[in-house]
């Protein structure tokens, strides 16, 4: 394989690997996804912490892990971060349309206040930033 369009990459890999893939993302095992002027790195949390590094943004054309799996091109802790990167693409394409803001003004106010807590909970930042913002309003 010399290059993977994240939006057709399912196809491209085996499909036991892309299952265990899906599953570490399923199960919100990776962490630190980020863009890079390069491409985007993740790390993979399991059994042990594996970095990935993948290099392009909508069509990958170079891919590392520090893994030790030598039965392929792409490890599961690969195709985990395809997941991961597909789907950040799409909520960023949302968020540019203005979809998230749509969905947000169009809530009901009890899925926003679940949603807030369970992010809350899941974040420092966030837990702090609605600490200090109540803080001050009295």
């Amino acid at each position: 394989m010399s290059s993977i369009p994240i939006d057709a990459f399912e196809e491209e890999i085996h499909i036991l690997i892309a299952e265990r893939g899906k599953a570490y993302f399923d199960a919100n095992q990776i962490l630190d996804l980020q863009e890079t002027s390069e491409g985007w790195s993740a790390t993979i949390e399991g059994q042990d912490s594996y970095h990935v590094l993948l290099e392009g943004h909508d069509v990958i054309t170079q891919w590392h892990c520090t893994c030790p799996f030598e039965h392929g091109p792409v490890c599961k802790h690969i195709a985990a971060a395809f997941y991961a990167v597909k789907e950040q693409i799409q909520i960023n394409i949302a968020n540019a349309g203005g979809q998230i803001d749509k969905w947000i003004d169009e809530a009901p106010v009890e899925i926003l206040r679940h949603l807030l807590k369970l992010e809350a909970h899941n974040h420092k930042e966030i837990s702090a930033s609605i600490y200090h913002e109540m803080k001050r309003r009295g």
